[in-house]
Order: structure tokens, then C-alpha cells, then sequence
């Protein structure tokens, strides 16, 4: 008994054969009758007679289906089929094995066409010949229909399958693929029938001339092989650095991170709050790490703390000021974490808040380089490991091609990447930004170059202005500030007027132009000349807006950072308006003193100078003369008169007396007790009356006569360098004065100096 229809093809999807059924179409079948019998005549002897015979033409009974090579059941619908591509990449080609039956006895034609109902738009789809079933086209040229010859029953091979592969591209623009898009097609095989209305005159394929007919002689759509594809959905996560637990290496390798901090780490950073009285070093601890690699250009001696926020997806570098005018560089540690189910190969750039990649920055793909032009800042991404540039790489399963460095991230594992960012030294007393760099992760498993997850670093420059006060932010150190003093004035406070005390007061600015907070350590110098020689350098003390002095480095005088003094925490954008005093002392030469100060940051260590601030020093004092008489036995200063000290055997009071004709010795010193020399200077003394003038010479300190560059003069006279002859009587007036230039007019007499002259007259 023959096998059912049915059994036969389910056998032969199982084997991947075609299920043949019946004698091919055209065979002639051909038959005689024939009758035996015994003959007659002949006993024990049979005989034979043939009929005509009859010959009848086998006629096409056709039958066509298309399977799964593989010999999965038909599936109608792309929602149902178990033929599923998951985590397609733009531009994949998808390839499935599909086997063309014929289940006829004719030779067919069949055409091939792709079903795509329920796919998104944006695929092609493509069909080749694949004589041997390996999965690989046989040429290049798609085909849309296959001769399937029927299979002949005395040969081992079945002749009556074709086999194809349908290949499906999908698209690479981001408007036709997103993570939610969904592909697919399924071939669709048909027949256009050519056999006339009497087969026995025009045979064809078996089916009427004119129609179409589907796989099995099924409805349109009735009998499909869908395979869907569904679009890889990347999981990435780019972020600050932390502490993952399976870090690799950019090429995926894993790897134990030199410079990995653990989260428990502590850096110092500038504090956020305010400073402590006292505390030159404004800084608090905080978790974070130390600019890894110590790279070339890094600002901050041992490395730059860095801050990460990893729930704000940015991390903060806080570099200090440096002393040369390099570029600066600052290395940031990144993670990359893939959840996505399947290795993902990632390309890294710096992008715009969109997530597509800043055109401000050029990159060079040989030296692995992004460059802005316009900042001058540069980027490169680095392996944590070996510290080598990364560059774009190829992947020969990834359709994309990397544009960018790229890294492989394996599921289930983080990257850690290095972000190294240099940019211009900065100007560290103007107004400053931040170098702000959002960086991009792409993965090449999706359209267009579009970060799926970006991070942010941020270096925060210093900058500070450190000047005279302005009525605006910002200090100024022209024109030069003059405060007039007197040093024989009072010492005042910040409140000190001009000319009526002994200090001097500049109101001044420290202006914060950077981007984090910081204190600043004050200190200053004057030197001034004294009267009588020598000098004396004044420190300049240091007070708060509201006259309290600040506070002091040390409080042990003998310390040398005694005069340094310290501002609050000024905060990004702000100033402080101290005041600069100076207490001049009493015995100062009057002139024009320039104040050396100094600021410096106490985290960012930026030197600031101010060298334009002058102090005044106003004429300040008097001169005292005192007259003594000769008295012998009088010991040396036991009489002072007017703060001058009596010779020896000379007083002012309880002179010896004197009989006619005796000589009276007078003493007169004169003291400039100004602060400046006093021009035009001379003495003079009147003949007393009762007596008669005879001598008049000037003395030294040590009491020698002074016998050259001496001028002298009588009551209106003439100055000249003859002594006033004897005799002259009251109330001549008689004057004596030095003259070291021959002018004819008395020298000056400079501060803390004297004069003295004897004036020697008889009694009458």
C-alpha cells in the first residue's frame, strides 16, 4: 500500500528532500494483454497470444514548496516564527537557508519574492543561489526565481531541490533603525501556469495558462518561512572613576588598575565653606583620587585631586597655579560599563550635550588626538595600563566602521579608559572659566555616531587679582595710592586721616577670578630711613573691612610668618576688601617710601605682588637751642637745657661771676630735631648790654674750632666771610653760620645734627 501525501512530505522535510509524487510528466506508459492457455494440439505445452497495445501519456500533476533548509516548521507571521536574529547591528547581513521543493512531477519556474508584512521600513532583502548548502552565495548576482527539475527516481541524488539563501541588510541610517525596530521577510514562492485546456495537446507545467500559484497550492501569504531580527539595544554606562568589580583594559583584557583608587580614599580639596581662624591651608577631605600617571604638564606638584560625583556623572579637578607659562595637562580616570547582554565595541569623543560628536574639536587618527582650535584645548584617551594613545579599531563582525578611539567592552564588565585633557596656561589674574569636556560613548552595534551614555570633566582653574581697591570687582595697581603721615603723630586704625597721625592706610583688593574657592596669605614691608642714619623695614599689618586685624599665620612674634596674615575663604567670582596699614615710627626722614605686599593663594599658591603704594612722610618736629655760660668744674650734661645737653664746665644757671674786664664765655648749640634737614641754618647771639663783643667761632661735636667755610655777619649786614672786629657793644646782633660751597649763604643742618658756636664778650 502507498504512503499518504502527507507522510511522504513530512518525510522528506525532515531529510530535506523533495517529496516526489508519481511518474514524471511525458512519460508514455505502455500496455499489451496477452492470453496463455494449454495448447491443444500439444499436451503439456502453453501458448501465448498478445493483445494491441495501448500507450497512455503520464500527465503533470505539479506541486512546489519552499522550507527552512534547517527543517524548522513554516511560520506565517514575523511575530511567531522561532527563525529569530537578536542584537543587529546597521548595515548587518542576515543570511537564512531556505530549500525550493518540487513536489510535482514537472519541472517548474519558480518565482521569488520577499514578504515583509510586519517589518519596519529601511531593510533589503536579497536572494542568491546555494548549490551546497553552506550558508555562502554562489555569486554575487541576487536571483528572483530558481529552476527546480524533478527528481528522477533512478538516480541516488533527488534532483528535485534548490537550494537559496534570502539575505536580509539592514539599514545604517539612525531615521530607520532604533533599539525598538523591528526586520524580517520570508520568501514567497510562486508559479505562472502554462499548460493549455487539454494537457494531452499543450502539457505545460500542469497549471493553467495565466495563473499564479502559491507554495502548495495555498492562499497568498498561507504558507511563509518569516525569520525576525530584532536590533541590538546598547546598555552602556559611562562614568567617573569608581571601583568596579571586573575592570578590563581598552582591548578588553582584564586587568588590575594601577591607578584605581578605591572609593575610601581621601584627597584634599579646596573647602566649600569658610576658613578657619588661622589656618593657612584651606582645604577639606573628601573622597576622591590623585590625577593618575603624574602626567607632563600637570599643575599641581604629586598630581591633580580629583573629585567624582559618579550620581552626577562628573568628576572635578582641582589643579593648583604653576610657575611657567606650559600648557597645562590633567588626566581624569573613566569607567565604561556594558549591561547590554553581549560584547560591544564603544568609540569615545568629546560631544555635544545631544550626544553627537563637538565639531569645535578636530581629530587626527593617526595620533589618536582631538584638538579645539579655538581653546586650544587637546584630548586623548589613554590606556589605564600601559598609558599608550587609544586609536580607532576594526571589527570584521561590526558592518560600522570606528570613526573614533574605540574600546571593547565585554557584558557584564567595565572599561576603565583614561581621559587626558591639556589646555592652555591660563592667565592666573583674569577672569577665568572652567575647561568643561562632556565625553561621548558610542557604541558601533547602533546607527550613527550619537553617545549612548556621556560623562562629564571638569577642570576648575585658579585666578586671582591681588591690588588696590576699585569700586567694582577687580583690583587695579595704577595709578600709586600717596598717604601723607606724621610720624610724630599717633598710631590710628584703619580710620587714619592724612597729616595728623603716624599711619598710613590703602584700602585693598583680593579678587578670586578662579573657579574654586581659596584663602589668601597678606604680607608686606616698608623701609624707612631714620633720622640720625640707618633704617628701620615696618611691616605691613593686615585688617578686615571692619577694622579687626586678620588673622595671623603664628602668634610667636619671633616667627617669621608673625606678619603674614590671612583671609576668609573667598569664594569663585568674589573679592575681600582688606586694609593695608603701616605704623610709621617717630624719627623717620621725611620722603616718599614705596610698600612692598604680597598675596599668595594658600591651595592654588598663585604669587600676587603690589609695589605701587607710597607713604608720605611729613615734616614733623623743631629745633631746640640751649645757651650755656662757662663755669669751671661743671660736669658734661648734668644741665641740660631744651633736651641738649650742657659741655663740660659749662651751665646754664649759677654762673661764676665776673669783675670789669673779665671775659664771659657763652656755649650755644642749636639741634634740628625735624625729621628733614633744615635749609639756610646759622646762629646768632647779641652783645649783652655792659659789655663789649670780642670773639665768635664756630665748634665741632668734640668742641675743636671749625677755622675754614665759616661766613659771618653783623645786625642787616652782609654775610662774608670776615670775622665782626671787636668792640661792637649792645645791641649788636652777631651772626655765624657754615658755608662748605662759598655761596655766601649758610649750609643746611640735616636731621638730628647741632651746631654750636662760642661767643666770648668782656665786661665793661
Amino acid at each position: 500500500m502507498k504512503k499518504s501525501h502527507l507522510l511522504v512530505l513530512m518525510a522528506a522535510l525532515a531529510a530535506g528532500t523533495a517529496a516526489a509524487e508519481g511518474t514524471v510528466a511525458g512519460t508514455t506508459i505502455e500496455n499489451t494483454a496477452s492470453a496463455s492457455f494449454q495448447d491443444p494440439a500439444n499436451a503439456g505445452t502453453t501458448l501465448t497470444s498478445n493483445s494491441n497495445t495501448v500507450s497512455t501519456t503520464v500527465l503533470p500533476l505539479p506541486g512546489f514548496d519552499i522550507v527552512y533548509t534547517d527543517g524548522t516548521a513554516d511560520s506565517n507571521t514575523i511575530s511567531t516564527t522561532p527563525i529569530l536574529t537578536t542584537g543587529a547591528v546597521p548595515g548587518q547581513k542576515i543570511t537564512t537557508g531556505y530549500s525550493v521543493l518540487n513536489n510535482g512531477n514537472v519541472t517548474l519556474t519558480v518565482n521569488l519574492a520577499a514578504d515583509v508584512t510586519g517589518a519596519a521600513s529601511g531593510q533589503t532583502v536579497q536572494y542568491f543561489l546555494d548549490a551546497n548548502g553552506d550558508g555562502v552565495a554562489d555569486s554575487a548576482t541576487p536571483i528572483t526565481s530558481v529552476i527546480v527539475p524533478v527528481d528522477d527516481p533512478s538516480t541516488p541524488a533527488d534532483e528535485g531541490i534548490v537550494k537559496i539563501i534570502q539575505v536580509i541588510t539592514l539599514p545604517t541610517d539612525p531615521a530607520l533603525i532604533t533599539p525598538s525596530s523591528i526586520f524580517g521577510a520570508s520568501p514567497e514562492g510562486t508559479v505562472t501556469g502554462t499548460a493549455g485546456a487539454d494537457p494531452l495537446v499543450t502539457p505545460g507545467n500542469g497549471y493553467a495558462s495565466g495563473t499564479t500559484v502559491y507554495e502548495d497550492g495555498k492562499a497568498m501569504d498561507a504558507d511563509l518561512q518569516f525569520v525576525r531580527i530584532t536590533v541590538f539595544a546598547p546598555a552602556l554606562d559611562n562614568n567617573p572613576n569608581t571601583n568596579p568589580g571586573t575592570p578590563v583594559d581598552s582591548a578588553g583584557n582584564p586587568i588590575t588598575d594601577p591607578a584605581l583608587v578605591p572609593p575610601s580614599q581621601t584627597v584634599q580639596i579646596p573647602t566649600e565653606t569658610t576658613g578657619k581662624t588661622g589656618d593657612a591651608t584651606p582645604v577639606v577631605p573628601t573622597t576622591g583620587y590623585i590625577t593618575p600617571g603624574a602626567p607632563a604638564g600637570d599643575p599641581t606638584p604629586g598630581g591633580t585631586p580629583i573629585v567624582p560625583n559618579v550620581a552626577g556623572d562628573i568628576q572635578i579637578a582641582y589643579p593648583k597655579a604653576d610657575a611657567n607659562t606650559n600648557p597645562d595637562t590633567v588626566v581624569f580616570s573613566n569607567n565604561l560599563t556594558n549591561t547590554s547582554g553581549a560584547t560591544d565595541k564603544v568609540q569615545l569623543f568629546p560631544a555635544l550635550a545631544d550626544g553627537t560628536p563637538d565639531p569645535a574639536y578636530t581629530y587626527d587618527p593617526a595620533t589618536g588626538t582631538f584638538t579645539n582650535a579655538t581653546t586650544g584645548v587637546v584630548i586623548r584617551f589613554l590606556d589605564p595600563v600601559t598609558g599608550a594613545v587609544i586609536l580607532a579599531s576594526t571589527d570584521p563582525n561590526n558592518p560600522t566602521a570606528a570613526v573614533y578611539p574605540t574600546v571593547t567592552v565585554p557584558t557584564g564588565s567595565t572599561v576603565v579608559y583614561r581621559t587626558e585633557v591639556t589646555y592652555p596656561d591660563p592667565d592666573d589674574s583674569a577672569v577665568i572659566a572652567p575647561v568643561t569636556v562632556l565625553i561621548g560613548a558610542d557604541s558601533l552595534k547602533d546607527a550613527a555616531i550619537v553617545s549612548d551614555s556621556t560623562t562629564t570633566n571638569t577642570i576648575l582653574p585658579p585666578s586671582a587679582q591681588f591690588g588696590d581697591a576699585t569700586g567694582t570687582l577687580g583690583a587695579v595697581s595704577t595709578p600709586n595710592p600717596i598717604q601723607t603721615v606724621n610720624p610724630g603723630g599717633t598710631q590710628s586704625g584703619v580710620a587714619s586721616p592724612d597729616l595728623t597721625d603716624a599711619t598710613a592706610v590703602f584700602p585693598m583688593d583680593v579678587v578670586n577670578n578662579g573657579q574654586y574657592n581659596d584663602s589668601y596669605t597678606l604680607s608686606g614691608s616698608v623701609t624707612l630711613n631714620l633720622v640720625g642714619g640707618g633704617t628701620v623695614t615696618v611691616p605691613v599689618l593686615y585688617y578686615a573691612p571692619d577694622g579687626s586685624l586678620l588673622p595671623r599665620v603664628s602668634n610667636d612674634p619671633a616667627s617669621p610668618d608673625y606678619n603674614k596674615f590671612i583671609t576668609p575663604v573667598i569664594a569663585p567670582g568674589t573679592e575681600y576688601k582688606p586694609y593695608a596699614v603701616i605704623q610709621v615710627p617717630a624719627g623717620t626722614l621725611t620722603g616718599d617710601y614705596t610698600v612692598t605686599q604680597n598675596a599668595v593663594g594658600n591651595y592654588s599658591t598663585i604669587p600676587m605682588t603690589d609695589t605701587n603704594n607710597v607713604i608720605r612722610v611729613a615734616p614733623d618736629g623743631n629745633v631746640a637751642v640751649a645757651k650755656f655760660v662757662a663755669k669751671s668744674g661743671v660736669t658734661a650734661a648734668s644741665n641740660p637745657v631744651n633736651g641738649i645737653d650742657n659741655p663740660a664746665n659749662f651751665t646754664a644757671t649759677g654762673a661764676t661771676g665776673a669783675k670789669p674786664g673779665d671775659d664771659i664765655t657763652y656755649r650755644i648749640i642749636a639741634k634740628n630735631n625735624y625729621n628733614t634737614t633744615i635749609s639756610n641754618f646759622f646762629l646768632s647771639d647779641t652783645v649783652p648790654a655792659n659789655t663789649l663783643f670780642k670773639s665768635i667761632q664756630l665748634l665741632d661735636a668734640s668742641g675743636t674750632v671749625i677755622s675754614t667755610n665759616v661766613i659771618y655777619k653783623v645786625g642787616s649786614g652782609a654775610w662774608g666771610t670776615t670775622a665782626p672786629a671787636a668792640g661792637l657793644a649792645n645791641p649788636s646782633v652777631i651772626y655765624i653760620a657754615l658755608d662748605a660751597n662759598g655761596d655766601n649763604v649758610p649750609d643746611a643742618l640735616a636731621p638730628a645734627t647741632t651746631l654750636s658756636a662760642e661767643f666770648v664778650v668782656t665786661v665793661k
